[in-house]
């Protein structure tokens, strides 16, 4: 049914529970590759001055303390995907807005299937203009199952 399945991680506990969906999908069927995706949000010399936490000493700047996480996020649910069964198992961190990345890396990696929660670790502004997982389920051309 499937070959490549992508599932979509913030850290949160629904984005845990679309690893476990995943990994239950992808043991079903020999030869599923299974890619891990975190997407971190870019963050403007601008918005970094504004930021509540500041310091007058030199800080890691914004983007590479954002990467950072996101990478610490995959391997936690790649590790946890192994720990399913799953043995094929491939990581990604990408940096842009994330809807739209997700379904440009589905693309790319030519998923057929992406996985992720129906909430995640969003800010105010995706309550007001609609979940990350209802813009990728109206972008993406390949299936897209939302986890609770």
């Amino acid at each position: 049914m499937f070959s490549t399945i992508l599932v979509a991680v913030d850290g949160s506990n629904h984005s845990m529970k679309s690893v476990d969906v995943a990994a239950e999908l992808t043991c079903q069927q020999p030869g599923i590759k299974l890619i891990v995706l975190s997407v971190y949000k870019h963050v403007s010399a601008l918005e970094n001055t504004h930021s509540m936490v500041r310091t007058r000493r030199p800080v890691e700047p914004p983007d590479a303390a954002l990467k950072e996480w996101a990478e610490e996020i995959v391997e936690v649910a790649a590790k946890h995907a192994r720990e399913r069964g799953v043995k094929d198992v491939q990581t990604l961190v990408r940096r842009g807005p994330p809807a739209r990345t997700i379904v440009a890396v589905a693309k790319e990696v030519k998923a057929d299937a992406i996985v992720m929660g129906s909430r995640g670790l969003g800010d105010i502004g995706t309550v007001l203009m609609g979940s990350i997982s209802h813009k990728v389920s109206n972008l993406a051309e390949c299936t897209c199952i939302t986890v609770k």
